[in-house]
């Protein structure tokens, strides 16, 4: 029994001292590598070395020169507007650029136009309450106010039209390679004939013109408003067929039914004659049928249907206006024959 213990004593003293041996060389192979890592740099410091940190005024200095070079490139890119020569426009942009630059002006135009009528009701109401010439200066500044409407719509039209024909130009394949300068020295052109012109070229024939002149003389002398040409001098330029074509637009609106006989009420107008109706009157011509019928005005031997006709809402308020006067007309007379 005591040799097999003292043998398995020494079996465990073999294992320790192997164990022991076993730690030492582990002992040696770290610091072994401890050595290494001392000796060698890691890939932390190969990648530092190679890639040094970037602090602000490096990063301030990079930004710098990224803008500087930007800067060179843009400059290399910028267009020389003042020495840029003009290009020729083609065929097939012609219709999409010059043809809607031209739609614009014209739109344009309409939007001014949509006000011309605006001018129209203040001259009513100025006339309406003018009393012994009182309103005649006001009257005379929203003429010329009326007038220069008609120039700036004028100008517009002159843009659009000087825009279409640059347009037919390219379509036809002729020169276009100076667009720009076509186009400012067309309107030039355009514009400087107009400037020419006598005062009844540039107004008479304008029917907003004479719409709006016909109704502050309604209102005023309670009578219709003679040709146009006695309101506007003749100048240097006019001839006298001008005047025989202004003397028949003279003729204006008067305020009684065809039918009935009496004020209009309601009035409704032939878009075809422009002769005026009542309402009612001349719904009741047609008989609910849709068909043609001659225009019931005396001497008119154009006919129009129903559709033909609109609603003058226009024409209603020129019709009231002129029957407070007739009223305000009874009024005063019976009041001369009181005092009488």
């Amino acid at each position: 029994m005591p040799t097999a213990s003292s043998s398995r004593k020494r079996i465990v003293r073999r294992n320790n001292s192997s164990d022991i041996e076993a730690d030492k060389y582990t002992q040696r192979n770290a610091n072994d590598d401890i050595d290494d890592t001392q000796s060698r740099p890691t890939r932390k410091d190969v990648k530092m070395d190679k890639k040094p940190s970037r602090t602000r005024e490096n990063l301030d200095e990079s930004d710098d020169q990224e803008e500087r070079i930007n800067d060179s490139e843009s400059d290399e890119e910028r267009i020389d507007v003042d020495n840029f020569q003009d290009q020729p426009l083609r065929r097939e942009d012609a219709a999409t650029k010059l043809e809607g630059l031209s739609k614009d002006w014209k739109s344009v135009d309409q939007e001014v136009r949509r006000h011309w009528k605006v001018i129209g009701q203040i001259g009513l109401a100025l006339a309406e309450s003018a009393e012994d010439g009182q309103t005649e200066k006001e009257l005379d500044d929203l003429d010329k106010i009326m007038r220069e409407f008609i120039n700036v719509s004028t100008e517009m039209e002159v843009h659009a039209k000087v825009l279409q024909n640059i347009h037919q130009s390219v379509v036809r394949g002729e020169d276009n390679s100076n667009t720009l300068q076509a186009y400012e020295s067309g309107v030039e052109a355009e514009l400087e004939a107009y400037m020419k012109k006598t005062s009844r070229q540039k107004y008479a024939k304008q029917q907003a013109y004479i719409e709006f002149k016909s109704g502050i003389h309604e209102v005023i002398r309670g009578t219709p408003m003679p040709p146009i040409t006695e309101f506007i001098p003749k100048e240097d330029g006019d001839d006298s067929d001008d005047d025989d074509d202004l003397e028949v637009g003279g003729v204006t609106q008067t305020y009684t039914c065809p039918l009935t006989l009496r004020l209009l009420e309601n009035p409704m107008t032939s878009m075809v004659c422009a002769h005026s109706f009542s309402g009612d009157a001349i719904k009741q011509s047609f008989r609910g049928a849709v068909r043609s019928i001659k225009c019931p005005a005396t001497g008119c031997t154009k006919s129009f249907k129903l559709t033909d006709l609109i609603e003058d809402k226009d024409l209603e308020k020129k019709v009231k206006a002129h029957k407070r006067r007739q009223d305000r007309a009874a009024e005063y007379s019976d009041a001369e024959e009181v005092v009488e």
